[in-house]
């Protein structure tokens, strides 16, 4: 049955279910993405099938749509046989997910453009749309607004209890929330990763630093996805447009964030239905042995015996579930009730099974030396987008220079730096120093070594020292990289952004071993995106958001925005998302990854 919130003239109203304006008791409506198949339709509605029900005289209807009619006259309306609603049974489970598997498009078109499975359209307009109905965040004190959520940021400008302090409303799992900070210094104390224009798609918060505003506050934690800031929309924008729009300073900070629930993020399996048809023959046995698991319900199975039909056939596979024999729907069923409807079936024996993924071959997955890298379009980085990886310039410099004279730049970075293991960069250049008269250097460049010696894989202080060592005579010899982001104009100090650090070439790259061991749950405790599959291209795999309490989160080293290249030393590069949720999902134990991180990346 339907949920409602607004009633509409006599008996229509909205349903928070589809988003429609129908009936109480009608069937849910839905705007299809695509044109679908005439097999999926119901007979009364000509509408695809919602919640599907069968026949005895083998038609299909929706459940809501044959309930009705039944009220009216007892006949089916195709055959028009008489027919009773005890009689019907509810459609085979492949159906019923075939039609989840429609895509639909978001009712509220003047404020959402989402494109999901239909199964998802309910918790979508609940908790993520622009145009699902809210609540003022003061209501507490007596504000009585409601309306979509695209419009809360306006109403609470005019708001009449905008000056009133209200008690501070949290942020839920699951569920998008508005919340306002008293901003009392110009950064918030966060760094953010992702953005429309990179793998994540979305604004994500890294890190959170103890005694920042943010921290203050206490109610963010890493990995809620920031969607808008002050009314600017940051679900479509790119890296550096989020940046720039959190760094604009207002006294009053109003955040629009969505906090992932722990089972939301467990890497979903991918799933293939099949239904596989096997012919008895006198004196050959099907020879399938089935088998339930501790672990939730449902008949699979073990193995198949040899030389008996199943195993000839070779279609089934072990650890296949079995959803329906013969048309009845053994999902949640016994082996006891599975080898009964096996044995009492003719000639003919009808399985519909689920089988989960198998990860690929090694052979299959051996990487190919392809890289991929985020380009800046400007000097400034004012936009970036998904390029093939360009050639890294190494230049080297010979730098004439008084042997008092130091060499006028600040550095950052190395190995154990706050930003985590990286190269050191340049991050100030004295405009009357000796590197600042010629011009060859710029913020943001990576410093590779000084008359020969390596500055890669020393401490910050290491380097410093080595630094100041070298410069004492007239000549130095310098060997420098182009920095993915570099500056010549901007004032202050250097700061990579998240894309920064993605574009380092290999050479400048610290690999980190991260081992996790897993919860009760089964669940490490993030959720990754990209993949060769991925819609902007063959990209490595980025842990998308960690999830409190989790055993990622508790130990600590695994942060969004991180790229994950082996789970317990079988590489990731180059291979599909779901075979690599599968390599997660399969790995026992402790599970070791693999990780190129960065700390406290694109600070605002």
């Amino acid at each position: 049955m339907c949920s409602y919130y607004t009633l509409k003239h006599h008996s229509a109203v909205i349903c928070v279910s589809c988003g429609q304006l129908h009936e109480k008791n009608g069937t849910h409506l839905y705007d299809y993405y695509q044109p679908v198949d005439d097999d999926m339709m119901c007979y009364i509605c000509l509408q695809p099938l919602v919640n599907p029900i069968d026949t005895k005289c083998g038609h299909t209807f929706c459940t809501q749509c044959l309930k009705n009619y039944l009220k009216v006259q007892c006949k089916c309306p195709v055959d028009r046989l008489p027919i009773s609603l005890k009689e019907c049974q509810q459609s085979s489970v492949l159906v019923r997910r075939l039609l989840d598997k429609l895509l639909v498009v978001c009712p509220n078109v003047d404020y959402c453009e989402d494109v999901l499975p239909r199964s998802e359209l309910e918790a979508h307009l609940l908790h993520r749309c622009r145009g699902a109905v809210t609540k003022c965040i003061k209501a507490s004190l007596g504000c009585v607004f409601q309306g979509p959520r695209s419009a809360l940021q306006s109403h609470l400008w005019e708001c009449p209890y905008k000056d009133q302090q209200a008690a501070k409303n949290p942020v839920i799992d699951g569920e998008v929330s508005t919340i306002e900070i008293q901003r009392t210094s110009p950064e918030l104390g966060i760094s953010i990763v992702g953005g429309s224009d990179t793998p994540l798609l979305c604004i994500v918060i890294q890190e959170i630093f103890p005694d920042g505003v943010v921290a203050r506050d206490n109610r963010l934690l890493p990995g809620d996805q920031l969607l808008e800031v002050n009314g600017e929309d940051l679900s479509m924008a790119t890296h550096y447009e989020a940046q720039q729009a959190l760094n604009c300073y207002s006294s009053l900070c109003r955040l629009t964030v969505y906090r992932e629930k722990a089972e939301d993020i467990r890497p979903v399996e991918k799933e293939e239905i099949l239904k596989i048809t096997l012919t008895k023959r006198r004196g050959k046995q099907l020879g399938i042995k089935l088998v339930g698991k501790r672990n939730g319900p449902g008949v699979y199975i073990l193995n198949l015996i040899s030389q008996s039909l199943a195993a000839i056939d070779g279609r089934l596979k072990p650890d296949d579930q079995v959803l329906e024999i013969n048309g009845q729907d053994v999902s949640y069923g016994s082996q006891e009730e599975a080898a009964f409807y096996i044995q009492k079936s003719g000639d003919e024996v009808e399985f519909v099974v689920c089988r989960k993924s198998r990860p690929q071959t090694p052979d299959l997955i051996r990487s190919t030396g392809n890289e991929f890298s985020l380009k800046n379009t400007s000097s400034d980085s004012d936009t970036c987008k998904l390029t093939p990886c360009r050639k890294f310039l190494e230049r080297e410099l010979a730098i004439q220079k008084d042997p008092s004279e130091s060499l006028g730049i600040s550095v950052s970075g190395g190995v154990n730096s706050p930003q985590g293991d990286t190269p050191i960069y340049v991050t100030n250049i004295k405009l009357t120093g000796c590197l600042g008269r010629t011009k060859q250097v710029k913020k943001g460049d990576v410093l590779l070594s000084i008359n020969s010696v390596s500055l890669l894989g020393l401490s910050h202080n290491e380097a410093v020292k080595q630094l100041k060592l070298n410069t004492e005579s007239k000549t130095i010899t310098l060997k420098v990289l182009d920095g993915p982001e570099v500056s010549q104009s901007t004032p202050g100090n250097f700061t990579p952004s998240w894309l920064y650090w993605l574009q380092l070439p290999r050479i400048c790259q610290t690999v980190k071993t991260i081992s996790l061991l897993r919860g009760p749950n089964g669940s490490l405790g993030f959720a990754i995106v990209g993949g060769r599959d991925s819609s902007l291209g063959n990209l490595p795999m980025f842990v998308k958001s960690v999830v409190q309490d989790t055993p990622a989160a508790k130990d600590g080293r695994l942060r969004c925005g991180d790229m994950l290249l082996s789970v317990n030393d079988q590489s990731l590069k180059h291979v599909t998302h779901s075979d690599a949720v599968t390599f997660l999902k399969n790995a026992t134990g402790y599970v070791t990854l693999a990780v190129k991180a960065a700390r406290y990346a694109g600070q605002v």
